[in-house]
């Protein structure tokens, strides 16, 4: 799967566009596509990053407490692995299907445990549950690119204070290319070299969205500030080289990690693809001129309701744990 928690910085010029509105009219066929939706198997986890700053290094729309983005560590019947998510309830996480299922889209986990790290400390917080509490549509195929890569894990009681719970967009609400927020607990690395430093802090970064794909996928390039690495441009979307030092992507670890746009998940981090136009190095590694592939939040709005209005479960085998049950995790990593 695609994760997003590394976020990969940029240094180049910024470009500033103005926050047009994107509808499915804006779509953008991509029929040579190299994408990937993966998993990296579940790292020791360090501490959750600095990114509760007040103001923020960010002059666009970004005010929103993050320490409700959470880490999962994710034991399947083929492995334990790492992907993020975000808390839109106080016992229901918002991640990605792919993170539980095989490629046919059945679930095949047999646990989930959720790290939460409240009030920006490195303090953590342990829920596990049984792979059982894993909602994942009935229309998940276990395709890369699908409408239907959201999952929800519903766990059995509250992380408590200090612990953000988020909205979802609505049919209310409008998705536009201003820039957004990303977050996840992935690889990291840097856009000119790609994803070569570990998964398992807690990072973010900021992009914007150039396309729809389909009607849930929306898609946003990463940008170093050349034309020639203008993917979503090159392709006939949205033309602009990116924010700076400030555009991030996303990486293996991510999958699930939510994306803020005016204080609420737009949507769910999906996958990673390549073209052979704009890469700078022809391979799907989390560098310049690579797409990262979401999961919009409001086209799965009933959807979500009708996860968030199933009670909590009765039973959980581990609660309110600390790092001592990851440690124990770390052993059954491949």
């Amino acid at each position: 799967m695609r994760s997003l928690t590394a976020v990969l910085l940029l240094t180049g010029s910024s470009s500033l566009l103005s926050a047009g509105i994107l509808t499915f009219d804006n779509i953008v066929p991509l029929s040579v596509l190299s994408a990937e939706s993966h998993i990296v198997a579940a790292p020791a986890l360090g501490t959750p990053g600095d990114i509760n700053d007040a103001a923020g290094p960010f002059r666009f729309p970004r005010g929103i407490g993050l320490d409700g983005t959470v880490a999962l560590t994710i034991t399947k019947t083929t492995g334990t692995f790492l992907c993020s998510g975000a808390m839109i309830g106080s016992t229901a996480v918002l991640a990605a299907a792919h993170c539980f299922a095989d490629n046919t889209g059945n679930n095949i986990t047999t646990s989930v445990s959720v790290f939460a790290f409240p009030n920006g400390t490195t303090s953590t917080l342990t829920q596990t549950v049984l792979g059982s509490q894993v909602h994942i549509p009935d229309q998940y195929t276990g395709t890369t690119i699908n409408d239907y890569d959201i999952a929800v894990v519903r766990l059995p009681g509250s992380f408590g204070t200090g612990v953000n719970i988020y909205d979802t967009f609505g049919a209310g609400d409008t998705i536009t290319t201003a820039p957004f927020t990303v977050v996840g607990f992935g690889g990291r690395g840097a856009g000119a070299t790609g994803n070569t430093l570990p998964s398992g802090q807690r990072r973010r970064g900021f992009n914007n969205f150039d396309a729809f794909l389909s009607p849930a996928v929306l898609i946003s390039d990463f940008d170093n500030g050349l034309s020639a690495n203008d993917t979503s441009c090159l392709i006939g979307a949205v033309c602009h080289v990116g924010l700076g030092n400030l555009e991030a992507s996303t990486a293996p670890g991510d999958s699930g990690g939510p994306v803020f746009l005016n204080g609420k998940i737009v949507a769910v981090s999906s996958f990673g693809a390549r073209l052979t136009v704009g890469d700078i190095d022809g391979a799907l590694n989390s560098t310049f001129g690579e797409i990262n592939g979401f999961v919009s939040t409001r086209f799965h709005e009933q959807w979500l309701d009708s996860i968030l209005a199933i009670p909590e479960p009765g039973t959980w085998f581990l609660s309110l744990a600390g790092l001592g049950a990851l440690t124990a995790l770390r052993r059954r990593t491949r």
